[in-house]
């Protein structure tokens, strides 16, 4: 069809179609001239669930790109259901938090950990920064674990005991290696099996179940580290010494 009638079928002006093409959201239509353009059904059916997904789920189009790009590779097109469970999932969540969200400034100030050092540790995944019009912020989380870094260094880890914020590193790395395979595992194992109120709340209570376990497994290894090094009366590979 040409592209006439594929604004015809679809709703979807030429513009839009053209930069969706450009954005890699549609696939290039076939060109058996020069200046001629075909479109098929497949066209047709990326843009219907393109317009659905934007009205329907009020998803940004970097986001519509992830799920066209999957169906493209063939994933299960279950996996549409899930987008966006993470709202869901989050008020389901009973945490302990009476934090606000705060600006970056404010949170350096009470917690005195530079914004040189905040900034840091957002270059290696330990927090996220959130940029607004009117200043970086930190969710409630996200201030919590600078308050929590802050308790680390009043301990006694901090630069003078060669305490660095890069030491800090490993701990998002550990939870990026997680929660990728976490999710991963979820989303396969259910997403063309439940819909999605009901993969939220099974998400919560695994989240729960994984929290309180994953403190209880981190003691247990460093006891048991611990008990190696006292009975070799030496550090092993990976110790962290530079």
């Amino acid at each position: 069809m040409k592209m006439k009638e594929l604004e015809r079928e679809t709703g979807v002006g030429r513009e839009t179609i053209r930069y969706y093409i450009r954005e890699g959201l549609l696939p290039e239509p076939e060109r058996p001239k020069r200046n001629v353009a075909t479109y098929g059904q497949v066209h047709v059916e990326r843009l219907k669930l393109i317009r659905r997904l934007q009205q329907d789920r009020f998803l940004p189009l970097s986001i519509i790109k992830t799920i066209v790009e999957a169906q493209a590779e063939g994933q299960p097109r279950g996996l549409e259901a899930f987008i966006g469970l993470e709202n869901s999932v989050g008020p389901l969540l009973s945490e302990s938090l009476s934090h606000a969200p705060q600006k970056l400034e404010e949170v350096s100030a009470q917690t005195n950990i530079s914004v040189d050092d905040i900034h840091e540790f957002e270059s290696f995944g330990l927090i996220v920064i959130d940029g607004r019009e009117d200043g970086d912020w930190l969710s409630r989380r996200n201030v919590r674990i600078v308050e929590l870094l802050a308790e680390s260094r009043a301990a006694g880890f901090d630069e003078e005991a060669s305490y660095r914020p890069e030491h800090y590193r490993i701990y998002a790395q550990m939870m990026d290696i997680v929660t990728k395979y976490e999710v991963s595992l979820f989303y396969h194992s259910l997403a063309s099996r439940i819909g999605s109120q009901e993969a939220a709340e099974l998400a919560a209570r695994g989240i729960r179940i994984i929290n309180e376990m994953l403190p209880i497994l981190r003691t247990e290894k460093l006891i048991r580290e611990m008990m190696q090094v006292s009975a070799s009366g030496s550090l092993g590979a990976g110790s962290g010494e530079d």
